[in-house]
């Protein structure tokens, strides 16, 4: 649906506003004074430096297939948010960079702080200057992303407010473990894997049918346009979610617990990268890693371990901003695709 001449304008005098220029001539909007602010230092802001880690290494996500005004469409790259939790990345992802994201996660996504915070940032363009400002304690980067987000996006505007049709990502309920990774492994080496997976899917769809808790431990009111968007973005049918493990590109885990391991061994499986950032180890749910001879039981001893698994494993860092840096676990442990066997057909995304 087109905007009017109106409209349009109102649009380039808010792209205006939102925008931050590092142009010393320009005079800065002043920073509150309050400074026992920490929003900079707020564990949500974690997600981000994902995000960009994500995209300088990995730049196929961002390719294009064509371009029609300021919007950039997206080549169709896939990618999997293992124990996505309350779907913060591929949130992102979708709706700041148009990439198709989805969050496997045994609990429902809730992507209503999000869409709040871009409504308030929208509605509030001075304050959004302020917080897209990096190095000060009132840094928020959603706010720095704003005007990215609104390129991607149909926009309406009234009198008094703007208003973005944002999108929810796809998302799938299971648990992304042993079981999911031997179904897959069957559907590839056996006639009858498709009945396995089936199979799979029904009792999965068991295993998690009694908890319908939404992430966060609230269940939305009726009438939640966020999460009447959640609903309709899941994925209950076994042959799509089967076609969308198949059509992957990238497999991402941000603290996955319990995940951590089977997310390698599902990259491994479909060949297709991953980069994941361990944190818990769980010693007691998995008895048998161990690493030279001994139980794995740390988190330093977890992570060489993990690197057992793929020998072309990669290690980097992430760029966390916390005021607690004892309890930040910021190590990346990717793979790109230069990485993966030449000699095996990836079951998952493409070739190119």
């Amino acid at each position: 649906m087109g905007i009017s001449d109106v409209v349009a304008e109102d649009i380039q005098q808010l792209l205006t506003q939102c925008i931050f220029i590092n142009d010393e001539s320009v005079v800065k909007p002043s920073i509150p004074s309050n400074e026992s602010s920490t929003r900079s230092f707020s564990r949500r802001n974690r997600v981000y430096s994902l995000r960009h880690f994500l995209l300088e290494n990995y730049p196929f996500l961002l390719k294009t297939v064509g371009e029609s005004s300021s919007v950039v469409h997206n080549r169709g790259a896939v990618v999997l948010d293992v124990a996505g939790g309350r779907g913060d990345l591929s949130w992102i992802l979708r709706n700041v960079d148009g990439v198709d994201s989805i969050v496997a996660d045994p609990r429902v996504p809730n992507h209503k702080r999000l869409v709040k915070s871009v409504q308030f940032l929208l509605d509030h363009p001075d304050e959004a200057k302020v917080r897209s400002m990096e190095g000060v304690p009132t840094y928020q980067p959603l706010a720095a992303l704003i005007p990215r987000l609104l390129e991607h996006h149909e926009i309406s505007s009234t009198d008094t407010n703007v208003r973005v049709n944002l999108i929810s990502p796809r998302n799938v309920r299971l648990h992304v473990d042993d079981a999911l990774v031997s179904a897959l492994r069957a559907v590839f080496s056996s006639e009858s894997g498709l009945l396995a997976w089936d199979e799979y899917w029904n009792k999965e769809k068991q295993r998690i049918g009694s908890n319908n808790t939404h992430y966060g431990g609230t269940t939305p009111r009726n009438g939640d346009k966020s999460a009447e968007d959640v609903r309709n973005t899941q994925i209950d049918d076994p042959k799509i979610a089967l076609d969308a493990f198949l059509s992957l590109d990238l497999i991402v885990g941000f603290h996955p617990d319990q995940a951590t391991e089977a997310t390698i061994d599902l990259a491994m499986l479909l060949n297709v990268p991953c980069a994941i950032v361990p944190c818990c180890v769980f010693p007691s749910e998995f008895p048998d890693r161990k690493i030279n001879g001994n139980k794995v039981r740390t988190y330093i001893e977890f992570m060489e371990y993990l690197k057992t698994k793929h020998t072309n494993l990669r290690q980097g860092q992430l760029s966390f901003v916390e005021s607690d840096e004892t309890s930040k676990k910021s190590v990346v442990l990717y793979t790109l695709k230069e990485d993966l066997p030449k000699s095996e057909k990836s079951h998952g995304g493409r070739d190119s």
